[in-house]
């Protein structure tokens, strides 16, 4: 009998018992399907959280103010009343020459109002350079130049976001806006940064929100210490005014950011370094501060991705593996059913490797059959979780032919001994038999 052949008869086996050969499937159909749906799910998180720090950029390290609480607020107040601070930009700008970009921000939460009506927006104050170092592109206009922040211009640049909130589907451009108790002029709007459903960071801001302007004036009109920016009175804003014209006094005024660019990635952990022993100095050993590499981030959820898939799929091939006991007992099952018909085999000249082959090949073609239902499952399901928990899912080749190969292997290994068993039969016995 030919491969052909061989394959043939155990199509006709399967359909002659189709019930028993469904349940016998069962198993290797979930456990594909499983592997590819687990491993699509996975393949989709790494994707989205891959495209998150990327947004952040990879050649960047990132300054972020802290909020300290107890005994180390006490020894900061002394020590290092300030915080995070503009000054802090000017020491890095200074001391890392071999840094791209050295960007402060300083968030405020203002009131924004178009015609009178509030508007939900964050606004971010800040200087030029900012685009580049977020990857953030200009859509409309222009972004903030060093004159707007040199001569305190009341200009803004809005977020995708921020301009529909403003302005709807009109051209902002020229516009005005109310921030807090003063009118701004928008010179620019940036375009769409697509952002997951779901932040995997607490570091990812959603950039499409920001009304951006410039830092001088965020310092000046605005006092803010943690999470909040308290609105200054018209007597307050003259007093702040006089005070932020000493490069002293902008030296400490407190910012909420500093983003720091580098040549290339692998110089981000020496920078790190070097950001860290910098402000540890001017801090005075108080650590109000925290430093986010996203190179770093990214490697770490690699690492974390790749345990996480391999973890998942171990588990879905425990359906691969119930499938395989399935396998052999319905197999060793078929053999004491075909006793007569091997021994009749064996006297016509089927030779002992015939009987194994055909029994392998039957047991293959089960194990086949049931992966690629199994594979249609697992895309099927993947799609379904797509849609319903709108969660990204990405089903790959490898998954595919990894789940399709493991099931072909349950298939022979778990299928090699009834049909070694079954080559076993004593053609005698067997004609005897039934």
């Amino acid at each position: 009998m030919g491969i052909i052949d061989a394959i043939r008869t155990g199509l006709s086996e399967l359909w002659s018992h189709k019930l028993r050969s469904a349940l016998t499937m069962l198993g290797v159909i979930f456990g594909v399907a499983a592997v590819i749906t687990m491993v699509s799910i996975g393949e989709g998180a790494k994707q989205e959280t891959l495209e998150q720090i990327k947004q952040m950029g990879i050649d960047v390290v990132h300054v972020r103010r802290a909020v300290i609480a107890g005994e180390l607020l006490e020894k900061a107040q002394e020590r290092s009343p300030y915080g995070l601070k503009y000054g802090d930009a000017e020491d890095l700008r200074n001391v890392m020459t071999f840094a791209r970009k050295a960007v402060p921000l300083r968030e405020v939460f203002a009131d924004v109002k178009v015609e009178e009506r509030p508007v939900s927006v964050k606004v971010v104050g800040t200087i030029p350079g900012y685009e580049q170092v977020t990857r953030s592109i200009v859509e409309r206009g222009r972004f903030l130049r060093w004159v707007d922040i040199s001569e305190n211009k009341p200009v803004c640049v809005l977020g995708a976001a921020a301009k529909r909130e403003l302005f709807g589907f009109d051209n902002p451009i020229g516009k005005t806006i109310k921030i807090g108790m003063r009118k701004f002029r928008v010179v620019g709007q940036m375009q769409a940064k697509e952002i997951g459903a779901a932040k995997a960071f607490a570091a990812l801001r959603d950039l499409n929100s920001d009304v951006y302007i410039p830092i001088t004036i965020s310092m000046t009109d605005f006092q803010i210490f943690t999470q909040q920016a308290v609105p200054a009175t018209m007597q307050t804003l003259r007093e702040m005014y006089q005070r932020m014209r000493s490069r002293q006094a902008r030296e400490k005024t407190p910012i909420s950011e500093i983003i720091i660019q580098v040549e290339n990635e692998a110089a981000t952990v020496p920078a790190a370094s070097v950001i860290r022993s910098v402000l540890n100095r001017a801090h005075r050993g108080i650590r109000d501060y925290e430093i986010i590499i996203p190179a770093e981030l990214l490697r770490q959820s690699q690492e974390t991705q790749r345990i996480f898939n391999i973890v998942m799929a171990a588990i879905a091939s425990i359906s691969l593996l119930v499938g395989g006991i399935g396998i052999m007992n319905i197999m060793l099952a078929t053999v004491s059913q075909r006793t007569r018909e091997i021994g009749i085999r064996r006297c016509v000249g089927a030779t002992r490797w015939d009987i194994i082959r055909q029994f392998m090949l039957e047991a293959l073609v089960i194990t086949c059959v049931g992966g690629m239902i199994g594979i249609f499952g697992g895309i099927g399901g993947a799609h379904a979780i797509a849609d319903y928990a709108k969660w990204r899912t990405v089903v790959s080749v490898q998954a595919v032919v990894v789940s399709f190969g493991v099931a072909a292997m349950v298939g022979v290994i778990f299928g090699l001994y009834p049909a070694v068993r079954a080559a076993m039969v004593d053609p005698i016995e067997a004609l005897r038999y039934g």
